[in-house]
């Protein structure tokens, strides 16, 4: 959807150019596109909501860096990265292994920083081939919904990966599927070369 609308925010006037949701929008300032989340100002969810994003900005994950909040009204604003979801680049490919690198060194940061990120493949974009993570929350690093322990497996052709982009609504051809036992190598195999 596009609008015109303008939204002050920090004494800067954004030009809305699309609506992703309710809350959150793309805007332009000063010709350079930013990502615009607004939330209900003194709320639990405003300040879990600017606190996950403050925390990520300045964790060394690769992440669009926070901007401007906006207590008073309600808004917080980061930077607006392009790229492709994983999810589809995925869905037509195989991943480098430099992805998987870069993978697990957002992973290493993040539990350096006592964060679990959210490891779905739709949460993650790649930008110049660069891995980013443009989902705004997280929870308390817990081991059992690290990357290795619950969600590693979307990140490989396997029948967690057809499913998930199934329920996407994402073609996948499930010839790229490989017997369990070589995709468990595989897994394994990047597993032990890059998490630390």
């Amino acid at each position: 959807m596009i609008s015109m609308e303008m939204i002050k925010i920090k004494h800067r006037e954004f030009e809305i150019i699309e609506t992703l949701s309710n809350n959150s929008f793309i805007g332009v300032y000063k010709d350079k596109k930013y990502f615009i989340k607004k939330y209900e100002p003194h709320s639990q969810e405003g300040n879990e909501i600017t606190y996950a994003m403050r925390k990520i900005s300045t964790s060394g994950v690769s992440s669009p860096k926070l901007k401007w909040i906006d207590n008073k009204l309600g808004y917080a604003v980061r930077e607006y990265i392009e790229g492709r979801p994983i999810s589809e680049v995925i869905a037509n490919g195989d991943l480098s292994e430099d992805i998987y690198k870069q993978l697990f060194d957002n992973a290493y940061l993040a539990k350096l920083n006592k964060m679990t990120l959210n490891y779905e493949i739709d949460k993650w974009i790649l930008a110049d081939d660069k891995l980013v993570y443009v989902y705004p929350m997280f929870i308390a690093y817990k081991k059992e919904k690290d990357l290795v322990d619950h969600y590693i497996r979307l990140w490989f052709n396997t029948k967690e990966l057809n499913e998930f982009l199934t329920k996407l609504g994402i073609f996948y051809d499930k010839s790229r599927l490989k017997d369990e036992y070589l995709t468990n190598k595989e897994v394994v195999l990047m597993v032990c070369k890059y998490y630390r």
